[in-house]
């Protein structure tokens, strides 16, 4: 499981201003790569595998990085791969 403390620890942000944004992209970002995967299954079915909380918590430090960006629209790589090693898995 993702946690809060992780990611703002990935993104070097050492204040707590940005705490509430970020819990919702991290509960944003793991609808996400459930629904990518497989949406029949639920969140705890993908907890026990490291590609899960490694594409969440990729996905989540980018749209925070890029929240001022009006035009991205596309997902990073690594994510995109970790999903498709995630529906191989399940």
């Amino acid at each position: 499981m993702v946690e809060i403390d992780d990611v703002k620890n990935s993104l070097r942000v050492d204040h707590s201003l940005d705490d509430k944004l970020l819990e919702q992209l991290i509960a944003t970002a793991e609808s996400y790569v459930v629904h990518a995967v497989d949406s029949q299954l639920g969140k705890q079915e993908y907890e026990k595998y490291k590609q899960f909380d490694w594409a969440v918590s990729l996905l989540v430090q980018h749209w925070y990085i890029n929240q001022q960006i009006s035009d991205v629209e596309h997902i990073p790589f690594t994510v995109t791969s970790l999903i498709q090693q995630l529906r191989g898995s399940v």
